[in-house]
Order: C-alpha cells, then structure tokens, then sequence
C-alpha cells in the first residue's frame, strides 16, 4: 500500500507501538492504512500508518488516549 497525496503519514517509535495505534485509531473510526516506512521518514519502526490529512487532530487525540508516543508526521 501507498499513501495518496491526500494522505498524512504517523510514524512511531516501534513496530509495536504502530499496531496498537494503528487499532486506537481504528477503535475511534479512523480509517489508517499500515505500510512500509519509506525512507525518507526519521524513524527505527520498519512500519507507519497513513491516514485522511483531514483525520489529523482526531487520530493525535486517539493515538495519545492509548497511550502511544507519536514519533512524528510526514505529509
């Protein structure tokens, strides 16, 4: 999977901490598709999630409910 031009990409600190937010989100309604980390994302995580640009503020709110550390976004 790719993200599209409309996408956002979430990236964490782990692989792990990438699936559980990857379910936080999907627990909240947040569409997040899980793909490979492209290189030019700063992270350890082989994995990241791309969501809807416009679903930003909801998922930070989602992600930190869970108790996940957001390493970052990459547009």
């Amino acid at each position: 999977m790719t993200a599209t031009i409309s996408d956002i990409i979430l990236y964490f600190g782990s692989n792990s901490d990438t699936m559980i937010a990857g379910k936080a989100l999907r627990d909240a309604g947040i569409t997040a598709k899980m793909m490979p980390r492209p290189a030019s994302v700063p992270s350890d995580s082989n994995l990241c999630l791309a969501i809807a640009a416009d679903a930003a503020s909801q998922a930070k709110v989602a992600i930190s409910g869970a108790g996940i550390a957001l390493g970052g976004i990459a547009a």
